[in-house]
């Protein structure tokens, strides 16, 4: 008896769109399985398939070791399929969705800014399709960042559960542009690695006002780390605190985005015009000015 043949991870489109479905199940790891069983999991396909055309690769992304990241897009009805792939060519998980695109992608900010730290740090959330952002569905945070530090591929160095593990934690967290510092949010404790505090979604954070009523949010940042109170002026590159793992945040990183108004869930987040000309996307691997 011949062995089966595994869908390579820059075919699923294809296998997909052909209803080869069982066979893509039978290349899932055992914990997809334990979650969906196959009758589910081929009834859902065949419901999201229908009425489309031909899944085409539209983007791929590395965001850890060992784990790849493909999205998948239907020309006519905009589906979009995100699968994971291990470097065994597994498939760790598969998602259905919708490709979303705004008008708003084509509104800049006014101002432009720089990355909001000097040293080099990692997108992991960051772009204009729901695929590289998972915010850009949210109109208070389309265009917003989630950056990590990372070392040969990991962002932490011993024991994961360890705050102090991560690269990110305690690295200095900067101006992205001059202004006045118009809210703070400090006193909240930093979370433990994979747990969140939804009660309080920024954490600790620091709002900035800038010319033509712009306005920066960096939030999840250590706590009692913050330099600036309310009413301080800053400079672009100043320090104003220490990057931490505070409110929805499983692990330590920094958010950071603009928006059009002081009250972050009433704003609308712009995508930023970037000082260098380059606009950060996940995956990429960046370094701000001193």
């Amino acid at each position: 008896m011949m062995m089966e043949q595994n869908i390579y991870p820059e075919e699923f489109g294809y296998h997909f769109s052909f209803k080869n479905f069982e066979k893509i199940y039978r290349q899932t790891i055992s914990a997809f399985k334990k979650q969906m069983t196959l009758e589910d999991f081929v009834e859902a396909a065949a419901d999201f398939e229908e009425g489309t055309e031909q899944f085409t690769l539209k983007h791929q992304s590395q965001l850890e070791p060992g784990v790849k990241r493909y999205c998948w897009v239907d020309g006519k009805t905009e589906r979009m399929i995100v699968t994971a792939f291990n470097n065994e060519g597994e498939i760790i998980g598969v998602q259905f969705d919708i490709y979303e695109k705004f008008k708003t992608d084509r509104e800049l900010t006014i101002n432009r800014y720089q990355l909001p730290f000097t040293e080099e740090w990692f997108v992991l959330w960051g772009g204009t399709n729901n695929f590289v952002n998972y915010h850009y569905p949210h109109r208070h945070q389309r265009y917003a960042y989630d950056f990590i530090r990372k070392k040969d591929g990991r962002a932490h160095d011993g024991d994961p559960e360890t705050l102090k593990s991560y690269y990110a934690f305690n690295s200095p967290v900067s101006a992205p542009r001059a202004g006045t510092v118009v809210r703070i949010l400090d006193g909240i404790p930093d979370n433990e690695t994979l747990k969140m505090n939804l009660d309080a979604p920024e954490g600790n954070a620091i709002i900035i006002e800038h010319d033509n009523n712009e306005y920066s949010l960096l939030a999840h940042l250590r706590n009692n780390s913050i330099l600036v109170e309310v009413g301080d002026t800053v400079e672009t590159g100043d320090m104003i605190a220490q990057c931490g793992n505070s409110g929805a945040s499983d692990m330590p990183h920094l958010h950071f985005h603009v928006m059009n108004d002081i009250e972050p869930h009433e704003a609308d987040s712009i995508r930023i015009q970037f000082a260098s000309g380059r606009e950060p996307v996940q995956g990429d691997t960046v370094k701000g000015r001193k």
